[in-house]
């Protein structure tokens, strides 16, 4: 074969591939509509039948390995008797201490508390809804409600 011959042959082989992946990319892009058909079939729902889980349970009975018997608790429930008195419990409402404001010169310190969602300015001694501030640091208050004391450390 000659070489002119040969280029010829090359040439429509290239052709024909180049030929063949442009006619899939053309067909991919335009597709033709086919026809639906409609299938008139049954359709029937059953539920999936559920299986029971399988449940165990573990025993924590171990064996003393030096004697060679199981361990015996030897913790026996005491029941103390408890005087049935009832004791006023008094709830607190939810209570934040936020901090406190203090000028230099000032000996007086206003502290920042958080009752129900509601900020208050306090000073010791002040009493506002039942709240009464007894004494109060940077770090701490103590409060009194209804006669029970509390000591809350300051939120971050």
């Amino acid at each position: 074969m000659t070489k002119k011959k040969k280029t010829y042959l090359l040439l429509i082989v290239v052709l024909g591939i180049w030929g063949t992946i442009g006619y899939q990319i053309f067909s991919k892009l335009n597709p033709e509509d086919a026809p639906v058909v409609a299938v008139n079939s049954d359709i029937s729902f059953s539920p999936k039948q559920t299986t029971k889980k399988d449940t165990f349970s573990i025993h924590n009975k171990h064996r003393d390995p030096f004697l060679g018997k199981p361990y015996q608790s030897n913790q026996r429930k005491r029941v103390r008797s408890i005087s049935k008195t009832k004791k006023d419990t008094v709830v607190f409402p939810p209570i934040i201490y936020k901090g406190v404001i203090s000028k230099q010169e000032s000996v007086q310190n206003i502290y920042i508390i958080e009752v129900s969602g509601i900020q208050q300015l306090y000073k010791i001694g002040k009493t506002i809804t039942d709240i009464k501030l007894i004494k109060g640091t940077k770090k701490l208050i103590t409060i009194s409600f209804k006669g029970k004391r509390k000591t809350i450390p300051i939120s971050k």
